[in-house]
């Protein structure tokens, strides 16, 4: 339902703070619970460190990372690429803002006709609508897709180059 003021029939927004009181600000949470900031990373770096509120999350990496962005309210990171045959590709992870781990994603298996190319998540970006783009690096080429928190992979996938 539409939430543009000059509509009529529009449901006015709630207020995602839990603590929240009637007769505040329904914006509230705009104050308090800011969308999270990465304030301190640099591509290679095995710490990611965002702002959340008034607060700095703070999340170490065994290796280098590829990408790390923030986007509603969320922070995506990718991990170091390991493009050893049969290793794990789930190398890009969702922070909810506050540093709680939301999912772990995995790159589709069957981009290409053998699931042991599929190395992993190569990089991230936002597009020009602000959502996040992940790329698959394969062993015949790179994809690319958003994700799908709720599934844990990405979808809308296709060639990179």
């Amino acid at each position: 339902m539409s939430r543009h003021p000059q509509d009529p029939n529009a449901q006015p927004r709630k207020s995602r703070n839990p603590d929240a009181r009637k007769g505040q600000n329904p914006d509230a949470h705009d104050r308090t619970c800011q969308d999270p900031v990465v304030t301190d990373w640099s591509h290679g770096d095995r710490v990611v460190r965002w702002t959340h509120g008034d607060r700095t999350v703070r999340k170490d990496f065994a290796g280098p990372t590829q990408a790390a962005l923030a986007w509603n309210g969320r922070v995506l990171v990718v991990e170091a690429l390991d493009d050893t045959p049969y290793t794990p590709t789930d190398n890009a992870v969702v922070y909810e803002a506050d540093g709680t781990e939301l999912v772990r994603l995995a790159p589709p298996r069957d981009l290409v006709a053998e699931p042991s190319w599929v190395f992993g998540f190569f990089t991230a970006h936002l597009d020009a609508q602000g959502r996040p783009v992940l790329v698959v690096a394969t062993q015949v080429g790179d994809f690319w897709g958003h994700p799908d928190l709720a599934a844990g992979t990405v979808v809308d996938v296709q060639e990179w180059r």
